[in-house]
């Protein structure tokens, strides 16, 4: 009997320091690795990356706005590229840069002058840690500068952050209740992700080299926008959100020129 009770406790032992270890693989920042090299174009044609997580992913269908303003002020041919992968974090984005897979494709398919980045919104969601994003966000603009390209990097948005804990399943909020415990990070923790960025920037000298759409310049009224630039989750921007952002992201690289 004794031999059973210890064959169990061991086993529960084991899965236990499992759980842990993938828990920390999962919240553990990624490791910072050596940029490699994109392909290079040799045309005029001025072209923009627009890259992320589901922000980037809907964003397909909204291409032509960035392009109509940057050709009518820049009188020279334009083309946006979007791809997304819905749910990614900041550091599954930054990781899916360097794998050889669809994204790093995607990357690789033309020279890009500029990259916009949709980044962490899913950091806040999942409540990872601050130095998850940070990590995360330096290895994209490392990458991005060892290749000529201007990051555009876009401030957390004011979507719905308490809808979007209501919406998920009990054993969702449970893991996410567990998540803030582990990484200190409260249930609406939207500003300090936006003080962690502006903190990365400052500290890596990048303030000359780095673009940020900041969040008042477009979503700076709470209620009304929710209800004018979000879909019904809170979460995802409708058509005219995707409008005013990329209308920002377009005058952005006007001021740049």
């Amino acid at each position: 009997m004794k031999r059973i009770i210890w064959s169990l406790i061991f086993i529960a032992v084991c899965i236990c320091i499992s759980l842990a270890y993938k828990m920390y693989k999962y919240y553990a920042p990624p490791q910072i690795r050596e940029p490699y090299q994109m392909n290079s174009t040799e045309d005029d044609i001025l072209r923009i990356a627009y890259i992320g997580d589901s922000w980037a992913f809907f964003h397909k269908e909204n291409n032509s706005i960035i392009e109509q303003i940057l050709c009518d002020s820049l009188h020279r041919p334009v083309m946006v590229h979007s791809f997304g992968i819905c749910g990614l974090t900041s550091k599954e984005i930054y990781e899916s840069m360097h794998e050889d897979n669809e994204f790093r494709d995607f990357l690789e398919q033309h020279k890009y002058d500029y990259c916009f980045i949709s980044a962490g919104i899913n950091d806040t969601y999942k409540k990872m840690s601050i130095s998850y994003y940070q990590n995360s966000i330096d290895g994209i603009i490392k990458l991005l500068l060892a290749n000529q390209i201007r990051p555009i990097i876009m401030e957390i948005p004011d979507y719905d952050i308490q809808k979007a804990y209501k919406w998920q399943t009990a054993d969702k909020k449970a893991l996410r209740r567990l998540s803030m415990f582990i990484n200190n990070t409260p249930l609406d923790c939207k500003q300090l992700f936006r003080d962690a960025l502006d903190e990365l920037i400052q500290e890596k000298g990048y303030a000359d080299k780095v673009s940020t759409i900041r969040y008042q310049s477009w979503n700076n009224e709470y209620l009304n926008d929710l209800n004018t630039l979000y879909l019904r989750d809170g979460m995802h921007l409708n058509e005219e959100g995707y409008a005013k952002l990329d209308s920002v992201i377009a005058h952005t690289i006007i001021a740049l020129h």
